[in-house]
């Protein structure tokens, strides 16, 4: 395999984690190692790698500056599998307090074939509660010929008291400039002809790991050969060639609603896998906000855009065109509310002015409440939580525009009014969910009802309902989302 092939042998090989490998080689050179170091990080970036040199480095009687000489017995033992006392250990599936009493009770005899013995416990994370105390001792009193090097990709799930008696080093993911490289290097080495470009694809898709990047290079290659297309290298990553993904991002960075839309819906009706078309979107949206940043132009809407369409979900039903629709509206409107509308008077107020139900009293600046008016809100709110859930058992794509995106404005005999904070919402509704939404609200108020949509501005919420999640919530809310989690009920 590739990756195997091109493993880095010697800490100059090592890409994107110089801030390591420098303090690493300063150690060896000034004969300060450490018995016990931590390695963290992402999976792919060169823990396990690093922890190899550092082992032959240990062990190297021919450093060259902190390199090991890999060529002497010992470095040759090493790189083969022969050397016995490099004994590494994966945690994930020797993770019991047996396991690390046997490393215990053999780790006091000399080294048989190396001057020092080096430990490598991968995933070390996995270990029981019982197997890290077994392990604290050993780790805080090692017999000097012994070294532990323990490589996690979850930090957190390591005991504090194990951190502090490592030396700990944070891998980072590599970054995109030297992930190309590295995969050009190996390009020209094994004879293959890919543009830079491509090269840019795969390392965008390995997301910092070089290790992923390497195996993605070498499906590519296995599938095309060794002169790959632009387009092979698409196709190999099941990866979308799509115009509309770049009109789409102009539509949303031009403002254009009604036109993304458009889009969204055609792209839909055309059998496009829309999680797929949703990253294309992101990373066409990524370089132009890579451009403008450079140029020092406005990116805050180019922001705003890449947060809502990551943020999509097309989970539970991947054909739904909904969560990319709400995104691109949430993109394109920003804070900016739809256009304001009167609401009608409910009890016959003129025409243009704000009838009871629509006219709130202000907060008392005393910190008083008026009990009532919370009373029917939450009520009001409730009411619209149920027909929404009932509705959603029914029929989840319909429902889906009545999740935040609307307000009970009156329940009166045999009408249900609702206000919709946007057209595109109140349109669905009206036109494709009518019988749904007055069958559901029939059930649940006992008696036939009648349903009527307006567009409304949306209104500050009460302090009591808008402190649940705080504003970014409070904005999802508005636009169709449903924020998880205790404080976002």
């Amino acid at each position: 395999m590739l990756y195997g092939k091109w493993r880095p042998q010697g800490f100059e090989e090592v890409v994107g984690q110089e801030h390591v490998v420098s303090t690493l080689r300063n150690a060896l050179i000034s004969d300060q190692v450490a018995h016990a170091y931590l390695f963290s990080g992402p999976r792919g970036t060169g823990k396990t790698t690093t922890a190899r040199i550092l082992a032959r480095a240990i062990n190297c009687a021919n450093l060259k500056e902190g390199d090991p000489c890999n060529q002497c017995p010992t470095c040759t033992a090493i790189r083969q599998g022969a050397a016995l006392d490099l004994i590494e250990m994966d945690a994930a599936s020797n993770r019991g307090i047996d396991d690390i009493r046997e490393l215990r009770e053999r780790i006091a005899f000399a080294p048989s074939d190396l001057t020092k013995k080096v430990y490598l416990l991968d995933e070390v994370h996995m270990l029981t509660d019982g197997a890290w105390n077994a392990l604290l001792k050993t780790l805080e009193e090692p017999p000097p010929h012994a070294y532990f090097i323990l490589a996690t990709t979850d930090l957190h799930k390591v005991p504090p008291t194990v951190v502090s008696r490592c030396q700990r080093f944070d891998f980072h993911r590599v970054m995109l400039d030297a992930m190309i490289g590295r995969l050009g290097f190996i390009c020209e080495q094994e004879g293959f002809a890919i543009n830079g470009g491509s090269l840019g694809v795969i390392a965008r898709q390995a997301r910092g790991g070089l290790r992923d990047a390497i195996t993605l290079l070498e499906q590519v290659t296995s599938r095309f050969g060794p002169n790959p297309t632009e387009g092979d290298v698409l196709a190999a990553l099941g990866l979308l060639q799509d115009h509309r993904s770049i009109q789409l991002a102009e539509a949303i960075m031009g403002k254009d609603l009604p036109g993304a839309l458009d889009l969204v819906r055609d792209v839909a009706d055309s059998g496009v896998d829309l999680a797929k078309f949703t990253r294309a979107v992101v990373d066409t949206l990524r370089d132009e906000l890579a451009r403008s940043a450079q140029e020092g132009g406005d990116v805050r809407g180019l922001v705003l855009a890449i947060s809502e369409l990551a943020r999509a979900d097309f989970r539970m039903d991947p054909a739904n065109p909904v969560p990319l629709e709400v995104a691109c509206a949430t993109a394109i409107l920003g804070e900016t509310a739809a256009p304001a509308v009167t609401r009608p008077a409910a009890t016959g107020a003129p025409a243009g002015q704000p009838g009871p139900r629509a006219q709130r009293p202000a907060r008392r600046p005393s910190g008083g409440s008026d009990r009532s008016e919370d009373s029917a809100a939450s009520t009001e709110q409730k009411f619209l939580r149920e027909l929404y859930n009932r509705c959603s058992m029914v029929d989840i794509t319909k429902a889906a525009f009545l999740n935040g995106s609307c307000e009970v404005l009156s329940i009166e005999d045999d009408v249900i009014r609702l206000g919709f904070y946007f057209s595109f919402h109140k349109d669905k509704i009206d036109r494709d969910c009518r019988p749904l939404v007055e069958e559901q609200a029939a059930a649940l108020l006992g008696r036939p009802v009648r349903l009527e949509v307006e567009l409304v501005e949306r209104r500050p919420q009460n302090r009591k309902s808008a402190s649940k999640g705080g504003h970014l919530a409070e904005a999802a809310r508005a636009m169709g989302a449903t924020p998880v989690g205790k404080d976002g009920e």
